[in-house]
């Protein structure tokens, strides 16, 4: 089954699911189990471990979609979907990890305190907002050591405590909790440099980790943007002002409104086209540029800015409606506007295509 297909599949079950998830803080069984079943954590797992093995704008444009149907489930399959480790992580972690078929991993890229140790590495520190941190049956945590940078340490769920740390207003169901793991020797195979190039030769590996992991939090704020547009609509057909006439029929309503679509149509459209740019390229087995990876990380400076602001727009059109609780419109701000708090999310980030363009050296490794 093609991945196109899959959120009006499942629509139906993240719906039943959605007000019981932002009571519980976290996605119920039963959701988590249909969203497993139809293979929606294995968008980067290769197709011969039963995954659809998508490029990342496939991706992108997936996760958007799931977003406009409820952007909690759509961050953490965002923060789960970590199938492409089987073409980058050693083999012999491979093959402890996909053990089990289908195992679910959160990363955490916050970094923690590595040290070189006798045939591996011994990890300590706590790791914030780890989304789907209690789903996670594995975790790849940042370490970083002045002699050998950042490495990510694969630690089975086991090892890791998971502390409950997630009490906020926005983003509850995703239980992006803390974790921590104190002085914990992680055997060399378990772990894998940041940039390490990938073992497997195909198109879904060849980019770097942190260019396969960044953009995804952006598609999912976007589609949150237009589920905020989606929801006001749907209360400007029936609610009226003081003077006894629909929101719909106002001038100053429906001109927020298209100007809202072409927003979030337009950052989106830009965040997946300079992503199929780069999913084009790594496909013809070329290299990546600087100024490629940096458009993607513009386009997510972009989604972030024009999301705060249609969320923004969206919820005082609504007036009173939104700030109960048990509103959808009001759910949808408070978790969109949490979203644009990740730092991956960052509009600092501006400065990576702006200081390429006027030649100065980019200053950050992770682009």
């Amino acid at each position: 089954m093609s991945i196109d297909k899959l959120p009006e599949l499942l629509r139906p079950v993240i719906e039943k699911h959605r007000d019981a998830n932002e009571a519980d803080g976290r996605l119920a069984p039963e959701l988590v189990a249909e969203l497993r079943e139809h293979g929606a954590f294995r968008l980067f797992t290769p197709v011969e471990m039963g995954g659809y093995e998508v490029t990342v704008g496939a991706a992108l444009d997936f996760y958007a979609t799931i977003a406009r149907i409820d952007g909690p489930t759509a961050w953490v399959l965002w923060n789960l979907n970590v199938g492409f480790g089987t073409g980058w992580l050693p083999e012999e972690a491979v093959a402890r990890i996909w053990a089990a078929p289908d195992p679910l991993i959160a990363h955490s890229g916050q970094p923690g305190l590595l040290t070189p140790a006798d045939g591996g590495y011994r990890i300590s520190g706590q790791w914030k907002i780890v989304s789907g941190a209690h789903l996670a049956e594995w975790f790849l945590l940042a370490g970083v050591d002045p002699s050998v940078g950042v490495r990510f340490c694969a630690v089975p769920r086991a090892d890791v405590t998971v502390l409950d740390t997630w009490d906020t207003v926005g983003l509850r169901a995703s239980d992006s909790s803390a974790v921590a793991v104190a002085d914990l020797f992680v055997p060399a195979h378990m772990t894998q440099a940041l940039f390490a190039p990938a073992r497997v030769d195909r198109p879904a590996y060849r980019l770097p980790a942190v260019n396969l992991l960044m953009p995804g939090c952006a598609a999912v704020l976007i589609g949150m943007a237009q589920a905020a547009i989606d929801e006001l609509i749907t209360i400007a057909t029936t609610k009226r002002g003081m003077d006894g006439v629909t929101l719909a029929s106002k001038d100053h309503v429906t001109a927020a409104v298209g100007r809202a679509l072409t927003q979030v149509a337009a950052a989106r459209g830009l965040l997946l086209e300079t992503q199929r740019d780069l999913d084009r390229t790594v496909a013809a087995g070329l290299p990546t540029t600087d100024g490629q990876r940096a458009a993607v990380r513009g386009a997510m400076c972009l989604v972030t800015e024009t999301s705060r602001a249609v969320l923004v727009s969206m919820y005082e059109l609504g007036s009173s409606d939104p700030l109960y609780r048990a509103n959808r419109l009001g759910r949808i701000f408070r978790d969109g506007m949490a979203a644009a708090q990740a730092a991956n999310l960052s509009t600092t980030q501006w400065t990576l295509p702006g200081r390429l363009a006027v030649g100065q050296p980019v200053g950050w490794p992770y682009i």
